[in-house]
């Protein structure tokens, strides 16, 4: 029986995993009862911030401990496997930040352990449980926008730069999930191009290629090199497009119009731009919680029931298998490879 408020514990207290702490410390649905850092010096400048919570260097000291009933990891992707593994096994449900593993299979392992364990294993995918993309989905699941014609995404800025995976498995990682979702099924092709400016050899740039079925494309575009940070997600279909600026602070969700309406134009370029009119501009009153307290009630919600949580271990494989393909085909110059 689970106590009025689940019992955490956190692995990894670094750049995000600090996001991951303020939110923990302050949810009324949960108690963070240990923090799990490596680096010394990092506990001792939270445990300053967080006086009430445990701060430890021993992962051991979070597995043998029976009071704590699920662990949040936000540590690098190399860790994850065996992190995850580890915590699965001594009983704990797990929401594991993105991407799960470095590969495919690797998530398959951990989504069965999970099923044997009987515990709850989620995935950070973090945009699935935000308000626009929600929205998003909610109107072309209700047919608003007519049928997809193409999906463009943005995701580029100054770093911060990864040392143990590349901008693909970083930053591609979320769109390539609002593109699986939004799509609703696997792409048929993944085409990708990249290049490495770092001394690791890991992508800092790289452009990818989507094909879904029907003809549908999906573009991702993503950097750690570009001096204006953009987050952009756009999505074009036969009656309407969705503009989504996640930078954006009042107005991140733009509904387009396609509004096309040809005149007659007078033979001179200026009067045939003129013949084009833009559709009508809507921006909807939407309210904006933030999308990591919405992910952790999730995580919370299916531990309590039993749910199987909407970014499971399944999930995160279709998501890694689409990464794997662009990473081979940026190792093949861009050679289209088939997701099968």
């Amino acid at each position: 029986m689970l106590p009025a408020k689940i019992k955490f514990a956190l692995i990894g207290c670094g750049y995000w995993g600090a996001n991951f702490l303020r939110i923990l410390a302050g949810s009324p649905l949960v108690t963070l009862v240990s923090v799990c850092d490596t680096d010394a010096g990092r506990r001792e400048a939270m445990q300053a911030l967080y006086p009430h919570v445990t701060f430890t260097g021993d992962i051991a000291d979070v597995t043998g401990d029976t009071e704590i009933h699920a662990a949040v990891i936000c540590t690098p992707v190399e860790t994850h496997l065996p992190l995850t593994g580890q915590l699965l096994r001594s009983g704990k449900h797990v929401l594991c930040e993105k991407p799960l593993t470095s590969t495919a299979q690797e998530c398959l392992y951990l989504y069965d352990l999970a099923q044997q364990m009987r515990r709850c294993l989620m995935v950070g995918h973090v945009f699935e449980y935000n308000s626009v993309i929600n929205y998003m989905q909610h109107m072309i699941a209700a047919d608003q926008i007519g049928p997809l014609r193409y999906l463009q995404f943005t995701r580029m800025g100054l770093g911060p730069v990864r040392r143990d995976v590349s901008v693909v498995f970083d930053l591609a990682a979320h769109d390539v999930a609002i593109a699986l979702s939004i799509a609703g099924t696997m792409p048929l092709s993944v085409m990708a191009t990249g290049q490495s400016f770092q001394p690791s050899g890991l992508e800092d740039v790289a452009f990818i290629q989507l094909i879904f079925p029907r003809g549908v494309i999906a573009s991702i575009n993503v950097s750690w090199l570009d001096p204006i940070k953009q987050r952009l997600v756009k999505v074009v279909g036969r009656d309407k497009m969705l503009l989504f600026d996640d930078l954006s602070l009042g107005e991140k969700l733009k509904i387009v119009e396609m509004g096309q309406n040809y005149q007659d134009a007078k033979g001179d370029f200026g009067s045939f731009q003129l013949s084009v009119k833009d559709g009508q501009i809507i921006i909807p009153n939407l309210q904006y919680p933030e999308s990591l307290l919405t992910e952790l009630e999730h995580f919370a919600e299916c531990i309590r029931t039993g749910a199987v949580p909407r970014t499971d271990g399944r999930y995160a494989y279709r998501v890694v298998r689409v990464l794997e393909a662009a990473q081979e085909s940026i190792r093949h110059d861009g050679k289209k490879i088939w997701i099968t």
